[in-house]
């Protein structure tokens, strides 16, 4: 048999283990983002369904945004506890509600009305 028929017989088998080999890959990300709790990626400014999406519509392209651009500071959130959602909280001493964004504290106030 001749070097190019040689060649021929192989690039399919290689192309073949690639592809199986992307598509377990794909599959682990998934498994991954979506057993990854809520709050580690809320604690990390970003959120689950957001990257399940990634992953699961990108393919390995997607997989591969997850692995470089978010994974590592996603795991570097584990067990952080995630900001309060936002809302009025009492602001200390004062007896006025104070806006929560969500991401820091806002100059809005809410002034209770005197007593009548």
């Amino acid at each position: 048999m001749s070097g190019i028929g040689v060649t021929f017989l192989w690039f399919p088998i290689v192309f073949g283990l690639v592809w199986v080999a992307a598509l377990v890959y794909w599959i682990v990300v998934i498994v991954e983002v979506s057993n990854t709790p809520d709050a580690q990626f809320r604690a990390a400014g970003s959120e689950k369904v957001v990257w399940l999406l990634i992953v699961i519509l990108g393919g390995i392209i997607g997989s591969l945004v997850w692995r470089f651009a978010k994974r590592d500071e996603i795991l570097r959130h584990r067990g952080a506890v995630p900001p309060p959602p936002p809302g009025w909280y009492p602001e200390g001493g004062t007896g006025t509600l104070r806006w929560w964004d969500g991401y820091r504290w806002t100059d809005i106030r809410h002034f209770p009305p005197p007593p009548g």
